[in-house]
């Protein structure tokens, strides 16, 4: 299982940003996240910080995807055209 840390976040016209880091089998593997506000109200409606969100967003990437795979920039939207199951998923991760 990976160890997940997201350093500042960054707040823009479109939503946050968190430079990423993911710690696996001795390795780090590092990537910018972006969450947009549309996605964080889709999946939590305000209930929880943004950073929160966005960790469980990482943290789903990482149960479909090897840490390999980790793009050096991940836009959670991507998630959604990926794997369109994430809207009703997501929800309860977070």
């Amino acid at each position: 299982m990976a160890d997940l840390e997201l350093g500042p976040e960054t707040e823009d016209a479109s939503g946050w940003r968190y430079e990423a880091s993911v710690f696996v089998d001795g390795r780090v593997h590092r990537c910018l996240l972006s969450l947009s506000f549309q996605d964080y109200d889709l999946w939590c409606r305000g209930q929880h910080k943004p950073s929160r969100v966005a960790r469980a967003a990482l943290a789903y990437f990482l149960e479909h995807e090897p840490a390999i795979a980790l793009p050096q920039r991940l836009d959670c939207a991507t998630l959604r055209r990926s794997r369109p199951q994430v809207d009703t998923e997501l929800p309860g991760r977070v």
